[in-house]
């Protein structure tokens, strides 16, 4: 066998294999798979204990994992550090306790200047957190908010442990 008929033999597998692979791609565009009803594996979420208040709960938090979930999901807008801008959203360094939209040099929603008479509590930080929009509507701050009990206890044990320094 020559060294044509070898090339001429490599090119008749490779476009049969490409045939074969532009049928396939087709053959899934024109008929995607539809997702299952559920998921084949329930995957547990933590759930609090029905009844705990959120202030229990932040006693038993992680601020290792808060700072996780913060820095996961509050640090693309937020700055977290001592003295830090402003980037889309607040500087959230020593926000727990402070007035509810009084941070000097960001511009507040009018829906979270409505709530300028209260401070960020556990309670006020946990409503927010589950879902912005439901604590304060109209406001700017696109976030969905965080599901969980647990999750959300942890961000606040986080953002509790950002306090300036007293002297």
């Amino acid at each position: 066998m020559d060294s044509v008929k070898l090339n001429q033999i490599g090119v008749a597998c490779l476009i049969a294999a490409l045939a074969v692979g532009a049928g396939w791609g087709i053959a899934h565009t024109a008929v995607p798979e539809p997702l299952p009803a559920r998921p084949g594996v329930a995957i547990p979420h933590p759930v609090a204990p029905s009844g705990a208040s959120i202030d229990d709960l932040v006693a038993k938090a992680s601020v290792d994992k808060g700072r996780a979930i913060a820095e996961r999901q509050c640090a693309m807008c937020h700055s977290l550090a001592p003295g830090g801008p402003s980037i889309i959203g607040p500087n959230l360094f020593g926000v727990t306790g402070t007035h509810i939209g009084d941070i000097p040099g960001y511009d507040f929603s009018d829906a979270l200047r409505a709530h300028k008479d209260e401070t960020w509590t556990s309670t006020t930080l946990s409503n927010w957190l589950k879902g912005p929009a439901d604590y304060a509507p109209g406001t700017k701050m696109s976030f969905p908010g965080i599901a969980s009990d647990t999750d959300r206890a942890d961000v606040i044990a986080y953002l509790r442990s950002l306090q300036p320094e007293t002297p």
